[in-house]
C-alpha cells in the first residue's frame, strides 16, 4: 500500500444524450459520450488520496475512516454519502481496511465534473491500494456516484450499454483516433441549472420518450458505422440530431436547459452550415454548448464565433485518467 496517489481525469459531454436511469443509476438505453479537455489539458479533475495513520484519526471515528473533500470543503449530503459508501464498498470487497483522506479539485470545468471526479477517485484509489484492477472492475464503483462516469474512466468516445450486469462501457475511439475533431466550448453564466436527477425523472414523462428509446439503436449504429469509416462529420451530425431530440422532449415537459441565449448560439451554428461551414452543437444538462467541427474548418468556425462575440475555449478529445503522483 502506498502513502499517496494523485490522479487526473477529464470531464465529458454527450454524443448520445443520457436521459432516464434505473434505480441503480444505470442508463435505460445505450448512451455515448466524449471525454474532453483544453488544449493544454488544464481542464481536469485532480484527486489526491492519502493514507491516514491510526494515531492521527479523530476520536470515535468509524473504521475504515473516509473523509472526502471537494474544492477544500467536506462533501456532505446525499452525494457525499453515496461516494463514501462506494469507497468503503470498494475496500470491503477487496479485503482492505484503510483510513483515507480524499481531496478533489475541479479546474476550469464547465460541465461533466461528476464524471471526471469519480473516474479520478477510483483511479487514484486503485493505485494507492496497489490493486491493479482493470477499468472494467473500477466501472461498477465509479458509476455508483455518477451514471456516466464510464465516459471519463475510459476516455475518448465511449458507448455505455444499458441493462448489463456488471455495467459495460466500450471505448469506440481513443483521443488519438479523434485528433481531426476540433471543439470550441462556450459557457453560459446562468444562476441555476437543472440537476441530472431532474432531467432523468422528467424526460421519461414525455409521451414521446418511448419513440426516442426505440430510435436509440439507429443513432448508435449510425455513429458506429461513421467511426469505422472515419466519417467524423456524420458522427457529429448524428450526435447533434440525437441531442436536439432529447432537449425537445425536455422542453415539452417544462424542463429547459437551452435558454434563449443558448438557442441564439444554436441558430448561429445552423447558419454556419447554411454557409457551408460544417459545425455542430453538443449540449448536455449544464450551461455549456460545445461546437464541434474538423481541423480543416476550425479557422472559419472561430472567425464566426469571434465576429458574433461569443467567448469560447478551444478544447480537444481527452484520454483516460492518468496517475501523476504515486509514492
Amino acid at each position: 500500500m502506498k502513502k499517496k496517489s494523485v490522479a487526473v481525469a477529464y470531464p465529458t459531454i454527450p454524443i448520445i444524450f443520457l436521459g432516464g436511469i434505473h434505480s441503480d443509476r444505470t442508463p435505460i438505453y445505450d448512451t455515448m459520450g466524449l471525454a474532453v479537455t483544453s488544449q493544454d489539458e488544464t481542464t481536469r479533475t485532480e484527486t489526491s488520496i492519502e493514507i491516514i495513520p491510526d494515531n492521527q484519526l479523530p476520536s470515535k471515528s468509524e473504521t475504515p475512516y473516509v473523509k472526502f473533500m471537494l474544492g477544500g470543503k467536506e462533501l456532505t449530503g446525499l452525494r457525499g454519502e453515496q461516494i463514501v459508501k462506494a469507497i468503503k464498498s470498494f475496500m470491503l470487497n477487496s479485503n482492505i481496511t484503510a483510513n483515507i483522506l480524499v481531496n478533489s479539485t475541479n479546474y476550469n470545468i464547465f460541465s461533466g465534473s461528476s464524471d471526471s471526479g469519480l473516474a479520478a477517485l477510483f483511479t487514484a484509489l486503485n493505485d494507492i491500494l496497489d490493486l491493479n484492477y482493470s477499468k472494467e472492475q473500477l466501472l461498477e464503483y465509479s458509476m455508483q456516484g455518477s451514471e456516466s462516469a464510464g465516459r471519463s474512466l475510459f476516455g475518448g468516445l465511449t458507448l455505455t450499454l444499458s441493462n448489463t450486469s456488471p455495467p459495460t462501457v466500450l471505448q469506440l475511439a481513443s483521443h488519438s483516433d479523434l485528433e481531426e475533431i476540433e471543439l470550441f466550448s462556450v459557457p453560459f453564466n446562468f444562476d441555476e441549472r437543472l440537476t441530472a436527477d431532474e432531467i432523468h425523472a422528467g424526460i421519461v414523462t414525455n409521451r414521446n420518450f418511448e419513440n426516442r428509446v426505440q430510435n436509440i439503436p439507429n443513432w448508435v449504429n449510425r455513429i458506429k458505422i461513421a467511426l469505422d469509416t472515419r466519417d467524423f462529420l456524420e458522427v457529429l451530425e448524428a450526435a447533434e440530431e440525437n441531442i436536439r431530440n432529447a432537449h425537445e422532449l425536455l422542453e415539452e415537459v417544462g424542463l429547459v436547459v437551452r435558454k434563449p441565449k443558448m438557442l441564439e448560439l444554436c441558430n448561429d451554428i445552423h447558419q454556419m452550415r447554411k454557409d457551408d461551414i460544417p459545425a455542430y452543437f453538443l449540449i448536455g444538462g449544464g450551461n455549456l454548448i460545445t461546437i464541434a467541427t474538423l481541423k480543416e474548418h476550425a479557422n472559419k468556425v472561430t472567425s464566426v464565433l469571434t465576429a458574433k462575440k461569443w467567448k469560447f475555449y478551444h478544447f480537444k478529445v481527452a484520454s483516460a485518467p492518468k496517475i501523476v503522483q504515486s509514492v
